[in-house]
């Protein structure tokens, strides 16, 4: 049996072989070393011998080979090579011979163009002389349109692509074929997308072309793409056939090569020139020789047009065979167009193209050294394909045939190169058992043993003649089966393995090592490199061989590793194949903070151990993030693990290996100063002093691995069988019946990822938190996330939860407010944290509060969920609502997905998503890790992905289909409700349905009552199982299109501008980045002027494309420009206001990129200060505007605040400029400037109305404006002010008064004394902090050097929107008033209020102050009409519509039993205060000490019927409402009048002003209508306090203007619902269970005419509990608005004054509950006030026991009745009477103060005796004592309750 020969192997120790270098290596300068590798690259022409040596590495540009010499002699040493991967070398050769080239970007052919665009701009000379003209278009389509005319013109030409790419260049390909062009087309191969999108490497895309005329030629490694790459274009040139040069992607044209580059001097000796003129330019389109091309024609030429060009095709293999000759003289590398390699008398061989051809010649090698007698044919030139060449290039003894195509067509007979050689075979009568193979598609391993499974399959006594390699098939069973690993490899290799995190520079140091070793050794090299599918931050495990002999293993290591480094250790857990290659006795390195052995003995995974020992492996350990961070490195750990390979893992000798090592960083870093290198050698001195050798147990053999193994029971079937073995990089053992056929895959699978990759994360300070949700809204991952507990949930919080009482007004009140981290979805960004205002956020090592606080979030996460609190349609509200998008693979820090994330926050459940390929599309669509998710109902994002280009049309597509099902839906509902006996129901929600059938907010109601009632009927009728059957139409959709900046601007913008035209409700999503981001940085339209980026290296020289303006020319498409970071409060208003139009809408987002050269951590502030530069501008354009007569356009920033050279400064996309060419920089930025600024004003313009400009213009002339000026000016952070302020801006407009709306900042308070009037509307954040938008005016106007008379001439008025749960109160208002009035300008009004706190927040104080400002203004009410009702109100007389006979309980409370109602006050006291109790057992309401009773109180029903009457409605009659506005929480559906009026509608209320407006509109009467007018004019002021004095009701209205009488549609519109009372308890549920009490005062008056009034609620309780049946109340527990600690041990100091007592009785039993229990309970001081002991001392008894002479549970009891001596004594005298008590108690003790009672004069003379108490016992000055009880209210130990 015939033996191939191998190489001689090793003699040596594989260190020994080089000894001898390494002594002369230290003896070279650096600049010899480079000088030496030139000469070596200009003496590769005379070598024949050497064989390449491959690695994979991405390099940079090497332009020192552009030589003109060639040297004769070349050196017999590594230095004769040079370090390229494939794309290098093809763009090399290609920048050699071309004229111009045509680019765009797409993975892996990426850097081809990246390296032809970075030697164009270093002006780099081709072998004419000339610099190559390089050009990026806007697509592949365009780039091989634009070749297809630079060779039509006599240019010689290439580009670069690869897969979809590749594909839309194929019109062109036939053109060029069809047109005899020689140009060369350099192709990364790569899948095309199917079921799913891949960028890795199979053949699919070049077999896509093979028909279209282009030869073909294949490379195998990179000295082949070098070298073939040269033959492609002199073939081209000479056959005059267009040429495509492919080679495999990401394995070829990512791999680094020791190669032999060739000389642009060689090339140019073997270029036919002569052949180009004669070929190509002779046929140029030119004038002076006028032809024409490209013509049309008919049936009757066209097939023997194309027929006469076959005898180019016949000669082509001939001229190519003639090309590799001319090659093999200048180079020595002999190639055929179909290289055999194996046994000459073999008799099976495998035929294959690619790289695989390297594996099956290692095992071709092996098999045969064993035996075997095999072969494999290496097919370079697949077209024009020659039957002759290849048929001679195989053995005539080979009777079996193995073809192995990279390629899978579904339903085909065969794959193409089978095909071809089954042809080849049949056409030359030459029989042989010829099988067809599939390896390797999307980049699937190809490894030994499945080479010898196919040469073994040949042998097979029924060999499979089509079969599949490398999966198992275990559907239709087409596959092979394979061995075990073998082991092919030569001996004395060493094979390493290095597992890294994507951004800890794992990948870059073995990249390195390579390098350094390859090039300064006799040691052949390789590396392959394996990504998980993460933006950043992901897995990366880094396969490197070293060896003396050649490495053809192109596959990962599997098996006999002989070093392994973990770089996380968090992967221990994760992957339990980490250990498995390693072969026993081998070296195991771990990166974790375990420094200890019982740290590991308790850390490590069983298995981990039960590895390590089984296989003896030498085990060490090294503290590298701790290290890297205290040598200044970052979370850049490479140079430490670098240290530790090349210290542990014996390639080299140590000290030798360790000079090379700081050879390497001198050459890597040296550029960036002397410092940067020696911190960098310093990490390695301290990396080699850390290394901490593991002395294990041998017990670890025994530990139980199976035990450690976690039940995945919870988990969904497709996480636990599918992504977890992906996500463990073990999805190739997956087989085929795993998978669902169509490459759909179900969402929210992130969820169970925890990744847990942060070094650090962030931690939460409750206590400087002001719940403003900022943390939430800017996290890129959404693992930051405010939660709202009630009180059950707070209790039964883990251990260490904290939580506080929630803020915001009341639709929090109730609830505990929370900030939860994932710790393990976390990704360390610091987003959040420099975006927090209150400093309430700080980062933490990972190892240090993971633990502590993954419990805490496991609780939070699966809390109720309670988005319907509160506007979601805010930047605080947006963030309770469950982020539909979550722990995506993002890079940290994504610019990105902070916007996508807010998107399906308030649309998610709605939302279908037609996603463009780029960064978008790999964080949000990567298959098994999803992080689309769902609500609790199940309902959330549909995504989808066409192709890059096509975005736009794929979503347009899906919303066309959606409505026209739809209106199908809508068609069948019509024709059931017609022909089908429906039930009442049914037919009722059909009807309103087909009136709604566009609302969401209707839909969203209607649709889940719809499908219940149709589940019950849908077997009535055909109808109606069809439509149960689409019954998932019933709701409305969202439908997105999103993607990158290279999709909207660039590739896709052709479909997105005719999908804009068409103006249907489609909502785009513009995720700028300014650049390519996906594919590593590439220009596109959207890059700014003068910008550094790749295809752009010496600065972009045209400015950015305005994709906003081109969308308004439109004029029906809404448009919004937006940076998150710049303006919250705009960009959620844009998202709101964009899903509402009905049309087209746009969003332009502003996204910041890591690519950009900032740290991420600061991703806001930089979209903040792009804005205030005028980088960045915001706005907003509303068509909707335009049709109310307004102008659409807004501005919303006004006014440029910043330097833009200044934030040009701040990005190294602008600074590279800067270095390169300092004053080319200076002068594009400030074009760059200029133009900006010209931009401005241009939308200045935009924005203002025609008096605005016709203002403007004026002033421009120097003409002067006749109008009185007024400004609104606002500070608003999250955008209520803001909102208040336009508002307020309609309103004036509407009354004459024309106003500029601004926020303060974009006001110059220079202009304010040319104001007549300023308004001021501003909010306050946190603890009195001015917003972020008005902070600069404000410092502008506080300057002491204003005069006193700077606003004498001013008129002003300040509303404040605030909280009176703050301490600061409405301080940035109130600043704003006192400075505006030092300054001399005029108040108009005194100073408005708002607060959160009050039942509408700061619209109730507003209702008052709006009215009093137009009256002191003076100004002429706005033309007036009714507005249409907003409610459809039918009413039943004849008793056919039933309504609910139960009480009406409002959403969110519950019936409650009234089980006492006992009065406490003597019978003859005027006053009568109540002690009620009531049952919560049956209603599963719990209460605590401190929190209140909301009580839903009834009218009078006897005062109802006589309404009623009046009214001629009666009280049975049942009464339909329908909400036409698709209010949040409408009125009842059903109810009768009498339901209606006492339990729901407010009609015995104080009418508000606006209702005596629209009693204005509708009185008939002129005199009735005139005093309604009078009476809330200026002067009728006093009439309208009259009215108020005497409580008038909306029923008094009615009656005394009986011509305004209100239809019952409009009575339900402005008749407010009765609001809920709200009562302190005054027990404890400790004490008494589920009982509750109450302690009420009858609220009741006399008016100044004498008439006697009630308080509803008072009244309402007052009879009920009196029959033997308890009467219910509707009840619901709320929080308190008070702080209560979490321990008894705090003293308490309680101020209660009258029924104020309530909250302390409570207090009191609980504690006195738990001293019973012997717990340690603190010091209670009640100080109690009322009128009378014997009448108001209600619980006065209960007092004194638990009083007992200071020695019950109260310590003092101090009462204050202030009339039963001659002199009044009060609560506060009492208080100043014990001042060591007060201080003792809130100082020392750091106890809690609490006062309940009246408004009014006590509180603040209360606060003053406890101030009094600190200055008088503590020694402190008055004004030190009165902020220390400020910062005991910070701190929540000063509450106040006051009514």
């Amino acid at each position: 049996m015939w033996k191939a020969v191998a190489s001689k192997a090793a003699q040596a120790p594989l260190w020994r072989q080089g000894r001898s270098m390494y002594k002369v290596l230290p003896k070279q300068p650096a600049r010899a070393w480079r000088q030496t590798t030139v000469q070596a690259a200009r003496a590769m022409a005379s070598s024949t011998s050497d064989t390449p040596k491959r690695t994979m590495q991405t390099v940079a540009p090497m332009p020192q080979l552009q030589e003109k010499e060639v040297s004769k002699t070349a050196p017999e040493s590594a230095e004769k090579y040079v370090a390229m991967d494939g794309n290098e070398a093809a763009a090399y050769v290609a920048y050699a011979l071309s004229d111009i080239s045509f680019i765009y970007p797409i993975s892996p052919a990426t850097s081809m163009g990246d390296h032809m665009d970075k030697w164009a701009s270093l002006e780099t000379k081709n072998i004419f002389g000339s610099t190559v003209d390089v050009n990026m278009m806007q697509s592949e389509g365009g780039a091989a349109g634009a070749l297809h005319g630079a060779a039509a013109a006599g240019a010689l030409s290439s580009t670069f692509t690869a897969s979809q790419g590749l594909l839309l260049m194929i019109p062109n390909m036939y053109l060029l074929a069809g047109e005899l062009v020689p140009t060369v087309f350099h192709v990364s191969a790569r899948t095309v997308s199917k079921h799913a999108l891949s960028i890795f490497n199979d053949h699919s895309d070049v077999m896509a072309t093979r028909q279209t005329g282009f030869a073909m030629l294949c490379s195998s490694s990179v000295q082949e793409v070098m070298d073939l790459a040269l033959v492609s274009h002199i073939a081209s040139v000479k056959a005059r056939l267009p040429f495509m040069h492919f080679f495999d992607g990401y394995r070829t044209s990512a791999e680094v090569s020791k190669i032999k580059p060739i000389p642009y001097s060689a090339m140019a000796e073997i270029f036919p020139d002569d052949l180009a003129q004669k070929h190509l330019r002779d046929f140029a389109l030119n004038p002076n020789k006028p032809m024409i091309r490209g013509t049309g024609q008919r049936p009757d030429i066209f097939f023997q047009s194309t027929v006469a060009a076959n005898k180019y095709y016949n000669e082509c293999p001939s001229i190519v065979e003639q090309t590799l000759e001319e090659v093999y003289a200048i180079t020595g590398r002999k190639y055929n167009l179909f290289d055999y390699h194996g046994s000459p008398t073999a008799d099976r061989v495998a035929v294959i193209m690619g790289s695989g051809a390297k594996t099956i010649e290692e095992t071709v090698d092996y098999l045969n050294a064993k035996g075997e007698n095999v072969g494999v044919v290496n097919v370079h030139l697949f077209r024009p394909w020659s039957s002759k060449h290849l048929l001679a290039a195989i053995p005539q003894s080979a009777t079996k045939i193995a073809v192995l195509d990279r390629t899978r067509e579904d339903g085909a007979a065969g794959m193409p190169l089978f095909l071809d050689v089954n042809v080849a075979f049949s056409d030359a009568k030459r029989q042989a058992l010829i099988t067809g193979g599939q390896y390797g598609l999307a980049s699937k391993e190809f490894t030994p043993e499945m080479v010898q499974a196919v040469f073994e399959n040949l042998n097979a006594e029924k060999p499979k003649e089509s079969y599949v390699i490398g999966i198992e098939d275990d559907v239709t069973h087409t596959s092979l089966p394979y061995g075990a690993p073998l082991k092919t490899i030569p001996e004395g290799t060493k094979q390493c393995i290095f597992w890294g995190l994507g951004s800890d520079g794992t990948v870059g140091a073995a990249k390195e090592a390579i390098k350094t070793i390859g090039l300064n050794t006799p040691l052949k090299a390789q590396g392959h490199f394996v990504y998980d599918s993460h933006k950043a931050d992901g897995v990366t495990i880094s396969h490197v061989r070293f060896g003396p002999e050649d490495i053809k293993s192109e596959y990962t290591i599997h098996s006999d590793a002989d070093y392994v480094s973990c770089a996380h250790p968090s992967y221990v857990y994760k992957f339990n194949q980490l250990l498995e290659p390693l072969k026993p006795g081998g070296t195991f390195v771990l990166n974790s903070p375990w420094v200890t052995m019982e740290e590991m003995q308790a850390k490590l995974p069983a298995l981990i151990k039960q590895q390590i020992a089984e296989k003896k492996l030498q085990f060490y350990n090294i503290d590298a993030i701790g290290l890297a961070a205290k040598v200044g490195l970052g979370k850049r750990i490479n140079m430490i693990m670098q240290a530790a390979f090349y210290e542990l893992s014996g390639v080299l000798p140590v000290e030798d290996a360790m000079q090379l090592l700081k050879r390497s960083i001198e050459k890597s870093y040296g550029h960036k100063g002397p410092k940067i290198v020696e911190s960098n050698q310093s990490a390695v001195d301290s990396a080699r002093k850390s290394i901490q050798k593991i002395d294990y147990p041998s017990s670890w053999d025994r530990s139980d691995a199976n035990a450690a193994k976690k039940s995945a029971s919870n988990e969904p079937e497709f996480v636990e069988k599918i992504m977890h073995p992906v996500l463990a990089l073990e999805g190739d053992k997956l087989p085929v019946s795993a998978f669902e056929p169509g490459g759909y895959m179900p969402i929210g699978t992130t969820e169970y990822e925890k990744r847990g990759i942060a070094p650090n994360i962030p931690v939460w300070i409750p206590d400087a938190c002001t719940q403003c949700n900022y943390c939430a809204i800017v996290c890129p991952h959404a693992v930051v996330r405010p939660f709202l507990l009630d009180k059950n949930e707070a209790k039964s919080a883990p251990p260490g939860f904290e939580a506080r009482k929630a803020k915001g007004g009341a639709e929090v009140s109730g609830f505990n407010y929370t900030i939860q981290i994932s710790p393990m979805d976390c990704t360390g960004c610091e987003v959040c944290v420099e975006s927090c205002p209150d400093d309430a956020l700080y980062m933490a090592p990972f190892n240090e509060v993971a633990e502590k606080y993954r419990p805490h979030w496991d609780y939070a996460i699966k809390l109720d969920e309670k988005g319907e609190i509160g506007d979601k349609f805010t930047v605080k509200g947006s963030q309770f609502e469950k982020p539909l998008m979550e722990f995506s693979g993002a890079c940290a820090g994504c610019g990105e997905t902070p916007y996508m994330k807010l998107a399906t926050q308030l649309f998610g459940d709605k939302m279908v998503i037609a996603n463009s390929s780029g960064c978008s599309s790999v964080w949000g669509g990567t298959a098994a890790a999803v992080p689309f998710t769902t609500s609790k109902d199940g309902r959330g994002p549909a995504w989808g992905r066409s192709l890059f280009e096509d975005t736009a049309e794929y979503g347009f597509g899906m919303m066309l289909a959606t409505k026209q099902r739809r209106r199908m839906l809508q068609k069948d509902v019509e024709l059931a409700m017609e022909n089908v006996p429906l039930s009442e129901e049914l037919h009722s929600l059909f009807g309103k349905w087909v009136k709604n059938m566009d609302s969401s907010a209707h839909c969203d109601n209607l649709a889940p009552m719809i499908e219940e009632a149709l589940e019950k009927e849908k077997d009535k009728d055909p109808i109606l199982q069809r439509l149960h059957q689409q019954r998932d139409l019933f709701r409305t959709q969202s439908h997105w299109l999103v993607g990158g900046d290279g999709w909207a601007y660039d590739i896709g913008y052709g479909g997105l501008d005719h999908v804009i035209s068409k103006g249907e409700n489609v909502n785009i999503l513009v995720l700028d980045t300014e650049m390519y981001s996906n594919t590593g940085g590439q220009v596109s339209k959207a890059t700014q002027l003068s910008t550094v980026t790749k295809f752009a290296s010496s600065g972009k020289r045209h400015v950015k494309k305005d994709l906003g303006m081109m969308a308004m020319l439109y004029e029906n498409v809404y448009v919004a420009s937006v940076a998150l970071g710049a303006n919250m409060n705009q960009t959620v208003q844009a998202f709101k206001e964009a899903e509402s139009y009905n049309g087209t809408s746009i969003i332009i987002a502003y996204s910041p990129c890591i690519d950009w050269g900032i740290e991420m951590k600061n991703m806001m502030h930089e979209q903040k200060e792009a804005v205030e530069s005028g980088y960045w501008t915001l706005y907003r354009f509303d068509p909707r505007k335009a049709d109310l007569g307004q102008n659409p356009f807004q501005l919303d920033s006004k006014r440029i605040k910043g330097d833009l050279h200044e934030f040009l400064h701040q990005q190294n996309r602008f600074q590279q400029l800067v270095r390169k060419n300092k004053d080319e920089a200076a002068l594009l930025h400030t074009s760059l400037h200029d133009i900006s600024s010209h931009r401005h004003k241009k939308l200045l313009k935009m924005a203002m109305d025609e008096h605005e400009l016709l203002e403007h213009l004026k002033n421009l002339l120097g003409e002067e404006v006749s109008t009185e000026k007024s400004i609104i000016l606002y500070g608003s952070e999250t955008g209520n002010a803001e909102n208040l302020a336009h508002v307020f801006s309609t309103e004036l407009k509407r009354r004459g008064i024309r106003a500029k709306c601004l926020a303060m900042d974009d006001f110059d308070v220079e202009e304010l004394p040319s104001q007549a009037n300023v308004y001021c509307i501003v909010a306050t954040c946190g603890q009195g902090e001015f917003p972020g938008n008005c902070k600069n005016f404000w410092e502008q106007l506080s300057k002491p050097d204003l005069p006193a008379d700077f606003l004498e001439n001013t008129k002003f008025a300040v509303f404040g929107l605030g909280d009176t749960s703050y301490v600061f109160y409405n301080e940035s208002a109130k600043a704003f008033d006192k400075r505006l009035e030092e300054l001399g300008a005029q108040r108009i009004l005194d100073i408005g209020l708002g607060d959160d706190k009050d039942d509408e927040k700061y619209e109730t104080a507003w209702s008052d102050w709006c009215p009093n400002l137009w009256n002191e203004l003076g100004t002429p009410p706005p033309p007036q009409e009714l507005m249409p009702p907003t409610y459809r109100v039918e009413v039943d007389t004849t008793g056919s519509v039933s309504a609910p006979k139960d009480a009406i309980v409002p959403s969110g409370y519950k019936l409650v039993p009234m089980t006492k109602n006992v009065v406490l006050t003597p019978p003859d006291y005027d006053r009568d205060i109540r002690h009620y109790e009531f049952d919560l057992k049956e209603s599963g309401m719990q209460y605590a000490i401190g929190e209140c009773l909301g009580i839903y109180p009834h009218n009078n029903i006897d005062e109802v019927i006589n309404f009623l009457a009046e009214c001629n409605i009666g009280p049975d009659n049942v009464i339909t409402l329908e909400d036409t506005t698709g209010r949040k929480d409408p009125l009842p559906a059903v109810a009768t009048a009498s339901q209606l009026f006492q339990e729901v509608l407010d009609v015995f209320g104080r009418p508000s002003r606006r209702f005596y407006e629209t009693l204005a509109l509708a009185a008939t009467d002129e005199n009735e209508k005139k005093e309604i007018e009078y009476i809330i004019s200026k002067e009728g002021t006093e009439k309208y306090k009259e009215m108020i004095s005497e409580t008038t009701t909306f029923a008094d209205l009615l009656r005394k203007y009986p011509s305004a009488k209100l239809p019952l549609d409009y009575m339900v519109d402005h008749i407010p619902r009765i609001k809920p009372r709200l009562y302190s308890i005054a027990s404890a549920s400790e004490m008494h269970g589920d009982k509750l009490h109450l302690c009420i005062v009858k609220d009741d008056w006399t008016t100044p005419s004498g008439k006697y009034r009630r308080g509803l609620c008072t009244h309402y309780l007052q009879n009920l509990g009196l029959g033997e049946s308890p009467d219910f109340i509707s009840g619901k527990i709320n929080a308190a608005g008070i702080t209560i600690p979490d321990s008894h041990k705090p003293p308490f100091v309680m101020v209660g004054l009258g029924t104020g007592l309530a909250p302390f009785r409570a207090f009191i039993e609980e504690r006195e509950v738990c001293r019973t229990r012997g717990e340690d309970v603190g010091e209670m001081a009640l100080f109690f006030g009322a009128r009378h002991k014997r009448t108001d001392y209600t619980y006065g008894d209960e007092l004194e026991e638990y009083h007992s002479n200071g020695k019950g549970v109260l310590t003092v009891l101090s009462n204050a009745f202030s009339r039963d001596q001659a002199h009044k004594i009060y609560v506060q005298n009492r208080i100043q009477e014990h001042p060591e008590i007060i201080y003792d108690y809130l100082m020392k003790k750091k106890g809690y103060f609490y006062l309940c009672g009246p408004a009014g004069n006590v509180p603040p003379a209360v606060r003053q005796a406890v101030v009094d108490a600190f200055v008088k016992v503590g020694g402190h000055k008055p004004e030190e004592a009165d902020k220390m009880v400020t910062d005991m209210q910070i701190e929540g130990r000063y509450n106040v309750e006051a009514w």
